[in-house]
């Protein structure tokens, strides 16, 4: 195929791919294929030409989103200061689990995990379970390096953090409220979290001063 016949197919993919993630957030999973055949300008044979099944779908729509948030980028082969690569990790995490996207798309899984489970599953693996395993082996490389001595799980350490970083305007998103918090706020609390953990975890002043 030509790069020009590539350019071509990646651009329907992306073009299915944004219609399918507007419409699972705005109508949930029991949206029809032919529904986002019209809503991406293409054939429903196209849409199955890049994609076999809604589940596959819906689960590269997952997958996309955390890209485009910036949390796919390779922490392992990050070399700055494990506080500084943390913290805005931490900012950027946050800020996808406030994006409305992400949002309507955790309340849609919810609301249908009864009569769509395998919904739920798909969300479940390549969301939290996929940020728990690749957070977990970059602070398995702080472990082995020594900056975290007094850890002995690195699963349980990384869904700690995790949480932690959720704070009160995810957890008031949760309900559908605004918690209110700026930006100046909300990049505190973000990187006092993170102090907090990485201190518990043995990581020293002296490393936080860059010595």
């Amino acid at each position: 195929m030509s790069v020009q016949g590539t350019d071509r197919k990646e651009q329907k993919r992306q073009q299915i791919l944004r219609a399918a993630s507007e419409l699972f957030c705005q109508q949930g999973y029991g949206i029809s294929m032919d529904a986002i055949a019209q809503h991406a300008n293409v054939s429903k044979q196209t849409v199955y030409a890049h994609f076999s099944n809604k589940d596959q779908l819906f689960e590269t729509c997952i997958i996309e989103k955390c890209k485009n948030s910036g949390l796919d980028w390779d922490l392992e082969q990050d070399d700055r200061p494990p506080h500084v690569v943390l913290r805005e990790y931490g900012w950027l995490f946050q800020s996808m689990l406030l994006g409305r996207e992400a949002r309507s798309t955790f309340q849609n899984t919810v609301r249908q995990s009864d009569s769509h489970p395998e919904l739920a599953k798909i969300f479940l693996e390549q969301g939290p379970k996929r940020n728990v395993s690749q957070l977990g082996r970059y602070l398995q490389k702080l472990v082995t390096q020594g900056d975290m001595p007094f850890c002995d799980d690195v699963e349980s350490a990384a869904m700690q953090m995790l949480l932690m970083l959720h704070g009160r305007p995810v957890y008031w998103g949760f309900f559908g409220f605004d918690a209110n918090e700026d930006e100046v706020t909300r990049r505190t609390y973000i990187d006092r979290s993170i102090d907090v953990f990485l201190r518990g975890y043995g990581y020293t002043e002296a490393k936080f001063n860059g010595a």
